[in-house]
């Protein structure tokens, strides 16, 4: 069986920002994971974990501070050469929280969208330009017509597919999804997803979906990762996750989902998990193998009392 070979491989990220001379802010510690070909990779977390960082470090917004970033075999980490630049500038898109803020208020929609033809001469003529806009329009359900107009014309969910349709007519490898949904309101939530995953079918593009509601993740991914003060403590597949947590950070995440049937969320506890308190050390574990491809980030010991305890969860 011929091994599988990783699009993103995210090797002991480190992402620190100085504030002053005596003190740095560690936002992203020593994080690895790997994305593969046409999978959705969910990371999950409260807000201020590190997960818009990590997306921003890996597309290269910040330089990170250590560790080593491996885009479809080319170290994208340090200084890149014009050839490595383009070829992340062209195949990994971001799409971003707010849709309104990152779209530019000034521009018409086919102006927004045809941004990265035009900084990378991507088309023959100007024929061709509208061509390949209307086409990407289409994909993400909307009109030809809506290429006249601006921003501020649009509903929430169609800027969001506006900011989606940029990403997608470079043709990306890689979108980098940054809580693209949390801005919306359910029912457009579950509109966009089902978008996405269609283009996903269609394309072939794998994806980074950056969020903090757990019940869309699940939906959408087929790994997940869960990241907690910047560490990732806990990563495997969406059913290993979901059915057996083993870090009791992941238990109280997946603890605070809502029941949709009344006489089980009256029956529902949510467990409480603070790490100043807890007694781990983030620092001195690591990630040991559950089962699979589960992992969890802990010590020997705690490994142990977690394994032992998880019978007892389920």
């Amino acid at each position: 069986m011929e091994e599988r070979v990783p699009l993103l491989k995210v090797e002991n990220l480190k992402q620190y920002f100085p504030i002053s001379k005596r003190f740095t802010v560690k936002a992203v510690d020593d994080v690895s994971f790997e994305i593969y070909p046409g999978e959705t990779y969910g990371l999950v977390g409260e807000s201020g974990s590190g997960k818009t960082t990590i997306g921003r470090s890996i597309i290269r917004l910040y330089d990170p501070t250590a560790g080593k970033i491996i885009f479809d075999g080319v170290d994208i980490t340090g200084k890149m050469s014009a050839a490595d630049e383009k070829k992340l500038r062209t195949e990994m898109q971001m799409i971003f929280q707010d849709p309104m803020a990152c779209l530019n208020p000034r521009q018409k929609v086919a102006d927004i969208i045809g941004q990265g033809l035009d900084i990378h001469h991507l088309y023959t003529d100007k024929a061709d330009r509208d061509a390949k806009i209307a086409r990407i329009l289409a994909k993400v359900g909307l009109a030809p017509e809506h290429a006249e107009r601006y921003p501020h014309q649009f509903s929430g969910g169609q800027r969001q597919r506006v900011g989606i349709a940029r990403a997608l007519i470079m043709n990306p490898k890689l979108i980098i999804a940054d809580e693209c949904i949390s801005a919306l309101d359910v029912s457009i939530q579950a509109q966009v997803v089902n978008l996405m995953r269609d283009i996903q079918k269609e394309t072939g593009a794998a994806y980074l979906f950056i969020a903090h509601d757990l019940s869309m993740v699940k939906y959408i991914s087929d790994r997940i990762g869960v990241l907690h003060l910047g560490h990732l403590v806990e990563t495997g597949t969406t059913e290993e996750i979901f059915k057996n947590p083993v870090h009791p950070y992941t238990r109280s995440l997946i603890s605070a989902i809502p029941h949709p049937n009344p006489a089980v969320e009256r029956a529902r506890k949510s467990m409480h998990y603070d790490y100043f308190t807890s007694g781990i050390d983030y620092m001195a574990g690591e990630l040991r193998t559950v089962e699979g491809t589960h992992k969890v980030l802990a010590t020997e010991e705690e490994f142990e009392i977690w394994t032992k305890a998880e019978k007892n969860y389920r």
